[in-house]
């Protein structure tokens, strides 16, 4: 049982700092909580049952329309969990066999009271608030960047461009564009280095209106990492992770981090605590199994971990995709050359990371001229298919790749010279100028 204390706390919701407008929407001391449908009705019914439980029945009643499952309930919760865990004043817990109750931190309310409204609470009196239909265009746009595939990407930054122009003052739609930036540098990489900086300076006027925004300091080291000042990027996740230490997309571009500066083994630990935050995340998942490849884990264990995790997210193209390209890496045999062709022709776009994996296991189970039409076809200039040339013995031509993405300084070089499949570039003559244009900026405890 996931629960927060014996007591109930004398201090309510109203008082605490909550409030519901009359389109259904949750403030915390008048700053909109950005909550999708589901988890923002979840949140609704534990609001006003407080201090009740709010019983399964009645979450399927109310916001599932009848149609939960147990597993729907559990991943809502968890998600709600993780967005409250950055205001630290409340708490959900869990009741086995009964529901959820919602628990407030008398402690920490009390103490929040006594700190000046502008430490933890910036006025904003002077915006006003989005409307409606903008915050649920947020939140869909949000949602299709978890999906990570190329038409997501255009769709969420269409949305978020015009959400921006209708709402200058927003801040969270400039956050969640400097995500889509973000992610798609890093899943896409058809981005410019212009825009990282962009990106970055937006999030210097996010900090300035809104300094304590929910994913402000973990974006901000995903956008350092994609220019490989893994220094900087490195004091950005570590705020990111102290003021909001159960949110587990923060752990999980962490994990990222550490794996792009050479910190394997600890990148473990930080995609553990992601995935014990959050099981449900295939992305969090897959970077996990990654994670235990970088370390030189048995290549056994490490297919027995994108097996379990296939299993575990069958629907899943990121963790099909990460299924085929260990078994090539592992055991390379032709069906499995067979199954990437399949998938191409039936989800070629499903996923961003297609267009580096299926020429990477079709170079592996000997399909090379499949693997080099691909990587004709594709024209990254970020080195993205230096595994599949060095899985078909054109180490030189894999080098000359990576030299010119060095000279791009951003993008996700870092992560594909780790990668165990690409080894044998380290013994190429021209390796230490790679590692000095990429490397430089660890952080120096580090090295």
């Amino acid at each position: 049982m996931h629960n927060s204390s014996g007591a109930l706390a004398d201090i309510d919701p109203v008082s605490a700092g909550f409030t519901i407008d009359r389109d259904g929407f949750v403030s915390y001391k008048d700053s909109l909580l950005f909550l999708p449908p589901k988890e923002r009705g979840a949140f609704r019914l534990l609001l006003n049952a407080w201090p009740k439980v709010v019983s399964k029945d009645d979450f399927s009643k109310n916001v599932w329309a009848g149609r939960m499952s147990d597993e729907s309930l559990a991943r809502c919760i968890t998600q709600l969990r993780r967005t409250l865990s950055n205001l630290g004043v409340v708490a959900i817990d869990a009741f086995y066999g009964q529901g959820y109750r919602l628990a407030i931190l008398a402690d920490k309310v009390r103490r929040l009271s006594l700190v000046p409204a502008m430490v933890h609470s910036p006025q904003k009196s002077d915006v006003a608030k989005p409307h409606a239909a903008l915050v649920e265009a947020c939140i869909h746009a949000r949602q299709l960047l978890e999906r990570r595939s190329p038409d997501a990407f255009s769709q969420a930054e269409a949305i978020l461009k015009n959400v921006i122009s209708k709402a200058p003052d927003y801040m969270m739609a400039k956050l969640l564009l400097a995500q889509y930036v973000a992610e798609h540098a890093f899943f896409d990489g058809n981005i410019q280095r212009s825009q990282i900086d962009d990106a970055l300076g937006e999030l210097r006027s996010v900090q300035d209106a809104e300094p304590y925004l929910q994913g402000l300091q973990s974006v901000t080291g995903y956008l350092l990492d994609c220019k490989w000042h893994f220094d900087e990027a490195r004091m950005a996740h570590e705020q990111a992770l102290q003021m909001s230490p159960d949110d587990d997309v923060a752990y999980s571009r962490y994990g990222f981090h550490l794996l792009n500066s050479q910190a394997p083994s600890e990148a473990i630990g930080a995609f553990r605590t992601a995935v014990q935050l959050n099981p449900f995340s295939p992305t969090v998942a897959v970077g996990l199994v990654r994670a235990y490849a970088f370390a030189n884990m048995d290549p056994v264990e490490v297919l027995a971990q994108a097996r379990s995790v296939y299993s575990s997210h069958p629907d899943s193209p990121v963790t099909y995709l990460n299924l085929l390209y260990t078994l090539a890496w592992i055991d390379p045999q032709p069906e499995i050359a067979h199954a990437a062709r399949h998938f191409v022709q039936r989800d070629r776009y499903a996923h961003a990371f297609a267009s580096r994996v299926v020429p990477y296991v079709l170079a592996r189970c000997g399909d090379h001229a499949g693997a080099l039409e691909i990587i004709e076809n594709d024209g990254s200039i970020h080195g993205v298919h230096s595994a599949a040339l060095i899985a078909m013995g054109m180490l030189d031509e894999a080098m000359t790749k990576v030299k010119s993405a060095a000279e791009i300084r951003f993008g996700i070089l870092p992560l594909t010279l780790s990668f165990p499949e690409c080894a044998e570039l380290k013994q190429h003559p021209d390796y230490p100028w790679v590692y000095e244009k990429v490397f430089s900026r660890i952080p120096r405890k580090q090295i």
